[in-house]
């Protein structure tokens, strides 16, 4: 299965997902919810869809939770990951469905967006990938270990300036990281590479035009 693009799916779904990007907009994020539930369930590879879906859930997120909420959370995280375990080689689908499936019941914990980001590496899905890792970030943002993780999958799908934006934010955190200070080495050479490769482009393509 491909991770779809809105535009890939029918035009009745498309304008469902119009709807909810105007809903959330107003303010209205439990409907968003539930139509995003609902389009999930037989579209799981829609990564826009799953996006807003977060963008939803987020919005119904405690400020700041307390000690005893933390405790729990981490402990169900955990048990979530241990019920999932053999999921991710024998049907990394039904991983996302489950990720899904406990964000909607208000299991929102780092745990699931690190086994949404694990299924989506087995089966190719870029852009749940980056989504799983960014909603980690948002869970934590101080935590420099999360925006490693998301800098390390920008450096791989080949968008290194993002990867930059994580990773200096991750050094204000801790100055001393040395794997954040290697990563931003990498980052920055590819964006380099990447940036030149542009140029290159650009300059043959005004110098082809000159000489027509």
């Amino acid at each position: 299965m491909k991770e779809l693009a809105t535009q890939q799916l029918d035009e009745r779904l498309q304008k469902q997902v119009q709807q909810v990007r105007i809903a959330l907009k107003k303010g209205g994020v439990e409907y968003a919810i539930q139509v995003c539930a609902h389009l999930l369930k037989g579209h799981p590879s829609a990564y826009e869809i799953r996006c807003l879906l977060w963008e939803a859930l987020r919005a119904n997120l405690p400020k700041k939770p307390g000690r005893l909420d933390r405790i729990k959370s981490k402990s169900a995280g955990i048990q979530f990951q241990i019920s999932t375990r053999s999921l991710l080689k024998k049907d990394p689908i039904l991983l996302i469905k489950r990720c899904d499936e406990s964000l909607l019941k208000g299991q929102v914990f780092s745990e699931v967006f690190t086994a949404l980001s694990q299924a989506s590496e087995v089966l190719g899905w870029i852009e749940t990938r980056v989504m799983a890792c960014r909603a980690a970030v948002d869970l934590a943002p101080e935590k420099c270990s999360q925006r490693l993780d998301l800098a390390r999958v920008l450096i791989e799908v080949k968008r290194p300036q993002e990867a930059i934006e994580q990773l200096e934010t991750a050094l204000a955190l801790e100055p001393a990281n040395g794997e954040a200070q290697t990563l931003l080495k990498n980052a920055s050479v590819a964006e380099t590479l990447q940036r030149g490769k542009w140029e290159d482009t650009d300059s043959n393509f005004h110098s082809k035009k000159k000489n027509t």
